[in-house]
């Protein structure tokens, strides 16, 4: 009767290991269709913090306008600005969502990206990325848009490396009035304020 249990036990084990439904894919770039901006969006964040910049924020909500300087070594911060942009075409619900299209420059070897969404209300509707000679990415913008009869907004992000980053939304919700918010932040070496 003990062989039994310990038999049990041991199958009972194997079992849970073979069917742990945790299993990890692999997020090897050449699993992946689209490129992986949240991880480029996270070397970023580490770019910023290791540089040594300094952060100039400038903030305009319907007409009020705000400027705060951000040391880049405040990782929340500077993940907060970044997170709008680390979006994931790679899930699965956004696979095979979006046409790829590109644009080579044989004379200095730069390369512009762009996915476009399929669909009319697919969240974002467009990406654009431009890569250097040797396909690092240097520029990335995203423009969203949401229409329908009691809802509008839009959305256009721009990130440029070691330069500024600029987030500007608009959002109509019927019967209230509109807003907009826009963010510009620029991005400095710390010796040049």
């Amino acid at each position: 009767m003990k062989n039994y249990r310990y038999v049990t036990v041991l199958l009972t084990i194997l079992g849970c290991i073979a069917c742990n439904t945790d299993n990890k894919q692999g997020t090897s770039s050449k699993d992946n269709k689209y490129e992986p901006l949240p991880v480029y969006f996270k070397g970023e964040r580490s770019h910023i913090g290791e540089g040594n910049y300094m952060l100039r924020k400038t903030v305009a909500l319907n007409g009020q306008t705000d400027t705060t300087l951000i040391s880049g070594t405040d990782s929340s911060a500077v993940q907060d600005l970044l997170k709008p942009f680390a979006i994931d075409l790679n899930k699965p619900s956004l696979r095979d969502e979006y046409d790829t299209s590109s644009l080579y420059d044989p004379f200095s070897g730069r390369k512009s990206v762009i996915y476009k969404s399929k669909g009319k209300q697919t969240f974002p509707s467009e990406i654009t990325m431009d890569l250097d000679k040797n396909s690092n990415i240097q520029q990335v913008n995203i423009h969203s848009y949401t229409s329908n009869m009691i809802y509008e907004f839009r959305q256009d992000l721009s990130y440029q490396r070691n330069k500024s980053m600029r987030i500007a939304t608009y959002q109509k919700i019927a019967f209230l009035t509109p807003k907009q918010l826009e963010i510009n932040v620029a991005i400095l070496p710390k010796t040049g304020i």
